[in-house]
């Protein structure tokens, strides 16, 4: 991956910012840390999983709502997504 070219589709950070997460739908993630005296294991580990839920979370409404974009208008047949 060059990382002067790679566009990432989520860039998010942790809820004390000394995590910051960058993902793309192909599945390459570059994850950049700050503060680490401010961290034991459990505490930095809880960083990354919070950043990566929100993470997650973003690509999968962007993958969502790119499906949905290529399917025709399902609610005028009564169906609800």
């Amino acid at each position: 991956m060059a990382y002067e070219n790679w566009q990432p589709d989520a860039d998010v950070y942790s809820p004390d910012r000394s995590v910051r997460l960058r993902a793309d739908q192909a599945g390459q993630v570059q994850v950049d840390l700050q503060d680490l005296h401010r961290h034991t294991d459990e505490s930095l580990a809880g960083q990354v999983r919070a950043a990566a839920r929100v993470a997650l979370a973003a690509l999968q409404a962007e993958a969502g709502a790119a499906e949905r974009s290529d399917r025709p208008d399902e609610r005028r047949y009564g169906h609800r997504w």
